[in-house]
């Protein structure tokens, strides 16, 4: 189906030009040529793109560029098409796994030693990339990314995308628990720690050119039991003062963020620390920042569990992360005797399961309030 032909320049160099044209019954009429300086490399072309011509019809129907489309590729093409659906922490995940070593391999030849290549490579950690070395869960989870590129590919770009051979490999290194599910977290701050958090970022709050209240931020996201991200996402229209009620976009979603929109109550607790945060010095220092004014707390989602961090690490308080603020809300709410559908209306939990481990919590002794510890000496 291909020819060479033979022309003579004007300098009169010699040229050869590889030409392939396919004129099959129920195909499109297909053309391409390349031209070449030498005889035998033309038909080492010739034969070459033949042979994958035959192994990919695809590309007479104008889809070559998914026939050896490399995983980071991919990634970017899924991200461009559907990357708008999704929260930031999956596009963060999918951008980052780009940079490995897997993403250079063509998705429909990635093999199960190319997953354990990578799964062995994460657990072990990047120092080139400055990554340490991450837990099963995490892995478990960038793998199921992966996977949603590849079915993807597989479902809307049509490609041979061996799923299952994927699956067997992802079984066995759960079977073997280089990966799993991600274990229950039953970590809550103690009052001392509550304590010093809140009088460390008082004091930094102290200097008027310090824009983040988080001594307010730290009781907003437990009394209103909101994640990070949406802290900072909460617009000031969605509030319904008569009904104590305020809508968060784009909740997180497994099936996706985009359009999961819902409403928690906002309890009286919270609806205090709210006032605080529309006061007008915090307001204005927050602003100070440059993001839109339409927000309740108009910041950096990022620097607020920075800064969080870099608090924890100064007061040696070990193992505490911000989205266990979260949990204590709905623990203390467990506490108070909520039951688990009024938790729901707060904490926008979708399932039940998902909170059962406040089902049978006992209340502390003691647990430190916002508003005993404004009456403290300072």
């Amino acid at each position: 189906m291909g020819t060479i032909t033979q022309r003579k320049l004007v300098n009169g160099s010699i040229r050869y030009r590889a030409e392939i044209r396919i004129n099959r019954k129920d195909l499109p009429i297909y053309k391409e040529s390349k031209t070449f300086g030498s005889k035998k490399v033309a038909a080492i072309w010739l034969a070459k793109r033949e042979a994958e011509i035959e192994e990919n019809p695809e590309i007479l129907f104008g889809q070559e560029d998914v026939i050896d489309l490399t995983l980071s590729n991919a990634i970017s093409k899924y991200l461009a098409e559907v990357g708008a659906e999704y929260g930031r922490t999956k596009t963060y995940s999918l951008k980052l796994i780009q940079k490995f070593p897997i993403a250079r391999h063509v998705i429909t030849k990635i093999k199960s030693t190319h997953i354990a290549e990578h799964v062995a490579l994460r657990k072990k950690g990047i120092e080139d990339l400055g990554l340490v070395p991450v837990a099963s869960s995490t892995l478990q989870h960038e793998l199921l990314h992966i996977r949603g590129v590849l079915s993807h590919a597989a479902v809307m770009w049509d490609i041979d995308i061996d799923l299952n051979a994927f699956d067997k490999a992802t079984a066995q290194l759960r079977k073997t628990r280089q990966i799993s599910s991600s274990q229950k977290r039953d970590r809550l701050p103690t009052n001392d720690e509550l304590m010093a958090l809140t009088k460390y970022f008082v004091q930094k709050w102290r200097n008027p050119n310090y824009s983040y209240p988080m001594h307010l931020i730290i009781w907003f996201a437990i009394y209103s039991c909101r994640r990070e991200a949406e802290i900072t996402r909460m617009e000031l229209s969605d509030f319904d003062r008569h009904n104590n009620s305020w809508k968060i976009r784009d909740l997180k979603n497994p099936t996706g963020s985009k359009g999961n929109h819902k409403e928690f109550n906002v309890l009286p607790q919270c609806e205090k620390i709210i006032e605080l945060l529309l006061e007008k010095e915090v307001r204005a220092r927050m602003l100070k920042r440059g993001y839109g004014d339409e927000y309740l707390i108009p910041l950096s989602p990022k620097t607020i569990g920075g800064e969080f961090r870099k608090a924890c690490k100064l007061l040696g308080i070990d193992d505490l992360k911000f989205h266990d603020l979260r949990h204590e809300g709905c623990t203390r709410l467990a506490e108070q005797g909520f039951t688990i559908p009024q938790i729901q209306q707060i904490s926008l939990h979708d399932s039940w399961g998902s909170l059962e481990r406040y089902v049978s919590v006992k209340q502390r002794k003691q647990t430190l309030n916002f508003e005993k510890l404004l009456e403290l000496p300072s």
